[in-house]
């Protein structure tokens, strides 16, 4: 969700996706005033900054690392704002503050796969997998104390498919787990490697982190607040990275862009307005030559709402 990493320095080792088609689709290069509700490493912030000298950038991130090194980066702009938070305080945040353009990149980044917090198969050490290491819940406590119930709830919901049960039975048999290396060699003796195919713990992985992080609630409540920060006419991007997110954003989308959709007959509802119209009917995807250079952008998915005028 955010693409903090590198040091405190405000270095990073994250490469922004879709970079070009953001500042596009967001019209940056007239200016303008904008939120990028996920700051991280900043490379989407400095790309709106560079788009034109009156554009304004009001930041956010849930992670106090990505916070300091953003800080750091920008400590010479004035035209941004830095805070520290979640999607769901986001209200609360920008206050009465407008935008003429919303971005959040729902992606995990190279830096935090490097910093030892569990989101990597190779971490040795930790088994935490928090965007904001302030919060309560940890994978190690989800995985460890949690009943064979929840633990095939919590996969189920983040995408493991019928090797789930066979996952949370190794799981229950085997712990306490204190590693993310751990948990990563425990799901590649129930569930083999394909040829070709990435390893068998990536969706077990990505199922424990959209728990821990709340990721699915987050996600909806910055989509119920986005309509209240918007400018007439203003634009939403939003980057997902797998089809759970995916679906989930583009279902909201298309009914803003449907307004109310009972039927005709029922005289007796209120029916709400259209908000405006999604721009991209098909998602915006990295160029060939953009995966090529990132391949950690391949899965990257661009989706485009305009607010009505």
């Amino acid at each position: 969700m955010s693409d903090s990493g590198g040091t405190a320095s405000g270095t990073t080792r994250h490469v922004p996706v879709l970079v070009h088609e953001v500042i596009e689709q967001l019209r940056a290069s007239h200016g303008g005033s904008f939120l990028d509700c996920t700051l991280g490493g900043g490379g989407h912030s400095a790309a709106l900054l560079a788009a034109h000298p009156e554009v304004t950038v009001t930041a956010l991130d849930r992670d106090r690392r990505a916070v300091s090194r953003g800080e750091s980066r920008f400590r010479d702009e004035p035209r941004i704002s830095i805070s520290l938070g979640r999607f769901s305080d986001m209200l609360k945040l920008v206050g009465e503050h407008r935008f003429d353009g919303v971005l959040a990149d729902l992606g995990m980044s190279t830096d935090q796969l490097s910093e030892g917090r569990g989101f990597s198969f190779r971490d040795s050490e930790s088994l935490d997998m928090r965007m904001g290491e302030g919060e309560m819940t940890t994978a190690a406590r989800l995985i460890n104390e949690g009943s064979a119930t929840e633990l095939m709830r919590v996969l189920k919901g983040g995408g493991v498919g019928r090797e789930a049960s066979r996952i949370v039975a190794e799981i229950v048999r085997s712990r306490p787990l204190v590693s993310s290396h751990e948990l990563a060699s425990l799901v590649a003796r129930v569930v083999p490697r394909t040829a070709g195919g990435s390893h068998p713990a990536t969706v077990v992985f990505q199922a424990l982190r959209i728990a821990v992080n709340e990721e699915f609630e987050e996600i909806d409540a910055f989509l119920t607040a986005v309509p209240a920060v918007m400018k007439p006419g203003g634009r939403l991007a939003v980057i997902c990275f797998h089809s759970l997110e995916d679906q989930r954003v583009t279902r909201l989308l298309r009914r803003w862009a449907a307004g109310d959709s009972a039927p005709a007959h029922r005289r007796d509802i209120v029916r709400e307005r259209p908000l405006g119209r999604l721009v991209t009917k098909q998602a915006i995807e990295p160029s060939k030559g953009e995966i090529e250079a990132n391949p950690a952008a391949r899965s990257a998915r661009l989706r485009i709402f305009e607010f009505a005028s």
